[in-house]
């Protein structure tokens, strides 16, 4: 695969105000340079690519937004000298949007193939699902989240776009795509039809209301989340002017950075985006040095990953939980270096699960609840798919 026939590299510059050069996040990244060969991309480096696709939405503002993140992330304090960020600028203009879905879909397969992990400058929202078809090659049962205001469930006359692209999510069988989180939407923006259609399903969709008071309950999502798509309409319009559905509420600018910094920390997770930043849509660029920050806090939390897992890792406590459900108990392991909390799934799907269980990653609360005999949501609504 050659890059240079998908990529152009970057122009963008650092913005002034930020720290000096020799301290930036320059010192971390290596560029991808007109008239030189595509950078080596080796195992658990960290990819930055923009994606300025946003002809099938009413988001047009959105295709500017990758380089005007870039002047402010190129701003802000670097990281360890062992961490390794390449940029690979942004993908060339195509004929049309499917061309570019092709495209996004050929350079994420590239880049998971390399073990390494892609940051998405959008760019709007629907390009969340061609990523996930170039991930799918690579994994299965994979868990995706969504942080959102609104459900993007629009039928559109069945045309695919930003505000409806989750109807091609829900049509992906079970082995393919185990789990959808829709963190952070807004009731009253939302129709309840497609709310219940999504408990139907049994995927997961959070209210603002319940994260903002659940904080801590809602890492582990992003703890077993291989792709993170950040809606920036999703951070209330006094701390994200820079999107075309702008709302009095949603995420403070320091709880969207919290969340980033949870997609970070996890051992899952491949691929992290930012969508639907509008670059005409404010004066002040705001928005766009948010979305840096963003991705600072993402790769800031990735350099601290402990390469945790349940299933081959000593350094955990086990716990055993009857539950009140005859002829199963309940399974919780906790991290000896993190205090971090995963749950036992028994399945009968050995074809996927050779073991006949699976671990998911669950809160403190969780075992509690398991304790006091009371089913978490979370085990059941896990269990049932696995049976």
């Amino acid at each position: 695969m050659n890059l240079a026939d998908y990529l152009d590299p970057t122009d963008a510059l650092p913005i002034r105000g930020g720290v000096c050069k020799d301290s930036s996040t320059l010192t971390n990244i290596t560029p991808f340079k007109h008239g030189r060969t595509f950078p080596i991309v080796n195992q658990e480096d960290i990819v930055i690519i923009g994606f300025p696709e946003s002809r099938n939405s009413s988001n047009i503002g959105a295709s500017k937004s990758p380089d005007l993140i870039r002047e402010y992330f190129y701003s802000l304090s670097g990281f360890p000298s062992k961490l390794k960020i390449v940029d690979a600028g942004n993908l060339k203009p195509t004929k049309s949007p499917k061309d570019s879905y092709s495209a996004v879909k050929d350079i994420t397969n590239y880049f998971i193939g390399k073990d390494s992990t892609l940051i998405v400058l959008g760019g709007t929202q629907e390009i969340s699902f061609p990523i996930y078809q170039a991930i799918k090659q690579h994994r299965k049962n994979i868990n995706l989240a969504f942080i959102d205001s609104r459900i993007d469930l629009d039928d559109n006359q069945g045309e695919f776009s930003s505000t409806g692209y989750l109807q091609n999510f829900l049509k992906e069988p079970l082995e393919s795509l185990f789990n959808i989180s829709l963190v952070g939407y807004q009731g009253y923006l939302c129709d309840p039809k497609k709310i219940e259609k999504i408990g139907k399903l049994n995927h997961e969709a959070l209210r603002l209301g319940y994260v903002r008071g659940n904080f801590r309950d809602i890492e582990p999502i992003f703890r077993d989340s291989d792709f993170v798509s950040f809606d920036l309409g999703a951070i209330r319009n006094s701390d994200c002017q820079g999107n075309i559905f702008p709302s009095p509420n949603g995420l403070y600018a320091e709880e969207a950075c919290q969340l980033s910094r949870y997609s970070g920390l996890s051992d899952k997770t491949c691929c992290f985006g930012i969508f639907e930043q509008n670059a005409d849509a404010e004066a002040s660029s705001l928005s766009a040095h948010l979305s840096a920050q963003l991705i600072w806090h993402f790769i800031e939390a990735y350099s601290q990953r402990k390469g945790e897992n349940p299933s081959s890792d000593n350094d955990f406590k086990k716990f055993i939980v009857d539950s009140s459900t005859p002829g199963i108990e309940m399974v919780f392991y906790k991290s000896l270096l993190t205090d971090s909390w995963w749950m036992e799934i028994p399945t009968s799907k050995l074809d996927i699960y050779p073991t006949g269980k699976f671990f998911i990653a669950c809160s403190y609360n969780d075992y509690v609840s398991a304790s006091k005999h009371e089913v978490p949501e979370k085990w059941l609504r896990n269990y049932t798919k696995a049976v």
